[in-house]
């Protein structure tokens, strides 16, 4: 394992948690970039760490010259160490926070925006669909976490191998 890689890794861990205890303890998780989009911008946010991880391996411990197997190794060895890091938050931060949010966000005007126009719910029926909401909210932090992860391991794997195959470089003829 590259010390390197691991030290990005744990750069990239340390950013999104910065990120999202900004969010969090900031109050925007309520806002629309915070609900929809602070997750997904974090996800993506792990490309720039490949790239900069890789080409720092490459050009300075390699000497320009990385095979793809290496870079692969390089660019999963950051992943797998933010991928544990951040699990572990993502779980703390549910059992900590999650489950009040979810609760606040059914019990919201702006749920109730959203079950008001869907005409083909009736108004009758709207305190049981929020009632049902909070008790699917209180789920385990274990199905948040694995929610959450899915969605990095979907992108960061797809990324890790683009980043690598496109950052490889062998020695020049």
């Amino acid at each position: 394992m590259n010390k390197k890689a691991l030290i990005y890794g744990l750069a990239y861990s340390i950013v999104v948690i910065a990120f999202k205890l900004v969010i969090l303890l900031g109050d925007y998780y309520s806002t629309k970039f915070g609900f929809y989009f602070a997750h997904i911008t974090t996800v993506f946010l792990i490309i720039p760490f490949y790239i900069i991880g890789i080409k720092n391996i490459r050009d300075r411990d390699n000497f320009g010259i990385i095979a793809g197997k290496e870079a692969m190794r390089i660019a999963l060895t950051i992943f797998a160490v933010s991928a544990i890091i951040i699990s572990v938050y993502h779980y703390i931060e549910f059992e900590w926070k999650g489950k009040q949010l979810a609760i606040e966000y059914y019990r919201s005007e702006q749920f109730m925006a959203f079950l008001k126009s869907n005409v083909k719910i009736k108004a009758e029926d709207y305190q049981k669909i929020i009632a049902e909401q909070i008790q699917l909210s209180e789920t385990s932090a274990f199905k948040a976490t694995t929610g959450k992860l899915f969605s990095f391991m979907l992108i960061g794997l797809t990324s890790a191998f683009i980043c690598a195959i496109f950052l490889k470089r062998g020695p020049k003829k």
